[in-house]
């Protein structure tokens, strides 16, 4: 009688808790601000409402208004290629309701970073591989400024940069060699340690095909910017190679995630998205910056935060450079078109000397 007793309690308790559905939107935002942005993606999964509500343009106002996320921009000095190049980190910081710029902030500066992938992992950006050793790991935390080495990757490597992408908790490192197979490293990021991705150990003398500039995670694929062109992996099947169409005779600047989407920069076409369904690209309609001289784009509270340096034309060597800004805020016009409008544009930064940019990415607290 008495485990009956308690099991009616107990479904009756269980019955009576509340559901995520039946609460407000409100309250359902107040906690969704608090989840960590590389979780909204499996959210939007799991039914339309939520979908809804990790795309809506109110989260993104809470989360702007409790300074959730931070641009990370690490430029480098293009005219010094010696052994100890200066590396200059910055982060966009809002100076009026209106005006921005790009203000210094000390991170450490190392000879590494020029040629690891990076990821931002909420607070902590992992900079992976790259030269002079392969096989290290090593986590940037932007609360603390303080850098950290990772456990060492288990297999060996090609020193050139790898596509990194984040889905279910997992960091995949993938390099294809030129052989066609595909070489992957699997890191755990809550227990911190490196997994058997279950795939060949190449030959050490194997090269890798392309150098990967960019990589972005969307829908479980990494999209790697290499010279001038892109490349799927698809992380949930073991890294395999998919085919992705890019536009005729043109070449990518930037690519990055926003709002569920990828988008890149071509120097020909300017802004376009790409259509997953259709497999094809599309231009974001509106007036939209034409071309970009050096340039680096990321996801910035739901909008698209376009950085690129002023071109230069004439005899004299360029003794500083001007970084610009523009922040596009998007919107999806039926199923076959997105709209963009430029809701802020101007200078944020003057560096003196030529410069270019190596990474940039965005932080969650």
């Amino acid at each position: 009688k008495s485990l009956k007793k308690t099991k009616k309690v107990s479904s009756s308790s269980s019955s009576s808790s509340p559901s995520l559905s039946c609460l407000p939107d409100e309250i359902v935002l107040d906690c969704l601000v608090r989840v960590p942005r590389r979780d909204y993606e499996n959210l939007s999964c799991v039914s339309k409402r939520l979908r809804s509500l990790v795309r809506s343009p109110e989260l993104h106002r809470l989360r702007s208004r409790l300074h959730k996320d931070s641009v990370y921009i690490c430029i480098w000095e293009r005219d010094n290629y010696s052994t100890d190049p200066t590396y200059l980190w910055f982060t966009l910081q809002r100076t009026t309701t209106t005006e921005y710029q790009l203000v210094p902030i000390p991170f450490p500066s190392r000879y590494f970073m020029f040629r690891s992938s990076t990821v931002a992992v909420d607070s902590e950006i992992y900079f992976v591989g790259g030269h002079p050793k392969p096989t290290e790991l090593w986590i940037l935390d932007t609360r603390s400024g303080k850098l950290r080495q990772g456990p060492i990757m288990r297999k060996p490597r090609s020193v050139a940069r790898s596509a990194v992408g984040v889905v279910d908790g997992k960091m995949y490192v993938t390099q294809e060699l030129k052989n066609g197979s595909i070489h992957e490293d699997v890191f755990d990021i809550q227990s911190q340690t490196w997994k058997d991705a279950g795939v060949p150990v190449p030959d050490e003398k194997e090269c890798t095909r392309d150098m990967v500039r960019s990589s972005v995670t969307l829908e479980g694929k990494v999209y790697a910017m290499n010279t001038g062109s892109i490349t799927v992996y698809n992380l949930r099947q073991g890294g395999r190679k998919e085919k992705l169409e890019m536009p005729i005779d043109d070449w990518v600047w930037c690519i990055c995630v926003a709002d569920n989407m990828l988008f890149a920069f071509f120097t020909k076409c300017g802004l376009m998205w790409l259509d997953t369904k259709r497999n094809i690209w599309r231009v974001v309609s509106g007036r939209m910056p034409r071309k970009l001289y050096g340039g680096a784009m990321v996801e910035y509270y739901g909008k698209l935060a376009v950085f690129w340096r002023q071109e230069y034309i004439g005899a004299r060597k360029k003794e500083e450079e001007k970084i610009w800004c523009a922040l596009i805020a998007l919107g999806r016009i039926g199923e076959e078109e997105v709209g963009g409008t430029i809701e802020w544009s101007g200078v944020v930064a003057t560096i003196p000397y030529v410069c270019g940019f190596l990474h940039c990415l965005v932080a969650s607290d």
